[in-house]
């Protein structure tokens, strides 16, 4: 599951950019203390804001922003100062970007501040030979604090993966076991009809068969047989016919299951989930996993609920709510491909700042 909390690399990561950047800034304000701690300053609220911005629920948008503000006052820094030292907050930047842009726009990223890098110094710098050690040593800096985080950034993703997959194998596990079972209740049922059912059956068409060949003295105790054996075919009927229409309950021991796989977050189950059967309890397992993960991931939610109300499965959550986004994304599409099959929908719907509320429509299912 992705967690909000920042591991303990993370925190000294922003921790050495946080004192690049005071570098930077003791060597460059005194020259203008104003605009220098104005533009450092700045610099640095970006700076917290993009680093935090997964705990503090900021909105991807706002943090793409962030960056691209701290690329601009970078640009500011280094030509109202014209000092080398400046290029150390170009560093801190391409180490920030792969976490809010993609590969691709990063590396653009890099491109465009280059060259704009070059040209400030090349005005700022008078000596040709300082301005190419500056735009070299610029270039090589940036290279390496970018493919530093793209390969921390794959990691992440990697293992963030990892830890999904087994999630999401061990609830649907626990789903194929609860299948197993069922299959082994009605084999068991079967048996029991087919077996012990037809024996008791001929147990009494013999015995009716006797009650009129017995002497009148034996009849009664021939009677007695009759109605146990009666007795018990009906017992056997009824532990048949229980064993065949018992309910299952595969995907909420999978709820249980994620629940287990998700800590500081709870799943609230609804009592009266209908008999989903196995093949879309199996997808369901899916759909909540990504339910559960969109809404720690984007709305930091603590409770989510899950309820049932014909024909419709309710997902709700207590997040920050749906902000700027509009629900639509490759999560919900990929859930709305996994209920296809079975002729459901999926919609998420919710307030700017209240949670959101994920509705599978599954048409097909009964009420509980």
């Amino acid at each position: 599951m992705t967690s909000t909390r920042l591991s303990a690399d993370q925190y000294l990561l922003n921790l050495s950019g946080l004192l690049a950047i005071a570098l930077s800034a003791w060597i460059c304000i005194p020259w203008a203390p104003v605009s220098g701690s104005v533009l450092y300053g700045l610099f640095t609220t970006a700076f917290l804001i993009q680093s935090f911005a997964e705990a503090l629920a900021v909105p991807r948008r706002v943090a793409q922003l962030c960056v691209l503000s701290m690329l601009l006052l970078s640009f500011g820094a280094l030509y109202t100062f014209g000092d080398t030292i400046v290029l150390v907050l170009a560093v801190v930047i391409m180490a920030s970007a792969p976490h809010h842009f993609s590969v691709r726009a990063s590396w653009i990223m890099m491109g465009v501040a280059s060259v704009v890098y070059a040209l400030i110094l090349h005005l700022t710098t008078p000596s040709l030979a300082n301005h190419l050690y500056g735009f070299l040593t610029l270039l090589a800096l940036q290279a390496f604090a970018l493919t530093s985080s793209l390969a921390k950034v794959r990691e992440i993703d990697t293992q963030q993966a990892l830890l999904r997959s087994n999630s999401e194998l061990r609830a649907a596990r626990a789903v194929m076991a609860r299948q197993s079972k069922a299959e082994e209740r009605l084999r068991i049922a079967g048996d029991l009809h087919d077996s012990i059912g037809h024996r008791l059956t001929a147990l009494q068409l013999q015995l009716e068969v006797l009650n009129h060949e017995v002497p009148e003295t034996n009849r009664t105790q021939v009677q007695s047989c009759k109605e146990l054996a009666r007795d018990l075919l009906e017992e056997v009927r009824a532990i048949v016919r229980s064993m065949s229409q018992e309910k299952g309950d595969d995907l909420r021991e999978a709820i249980a299951e994620l629940q287990t796989l998700t800590p500081g977050v709870t799943l609230q189950t609804d009592t009266d989930l209908p008999d989903f059967g196995p093949e879309l309890a199996h997808q369901l397992v899916f759909c909540i996993q990504e339910a559960v993960s969109n809404a720690i991931r984007h709305g930091n939610a603590s409770t989510i609920k899950i309820r049932w109300s014909a024909p419709c499965l309710l997902i709700s959550d207590d997040g920050s709510g749906l902000g700027k986004r509009n629900g639509e994304g490759f999560g919900l599409n990929n859930i709305n491909k996994r209920l296809a099959p079975f002729s459901g929908s999926a919609s998420l719907s919710g307030d700017a700042e209240a949670g959101c509320t994920l509705t599978l429509a599954l048409p097909q299912v009964t009420a509980a």
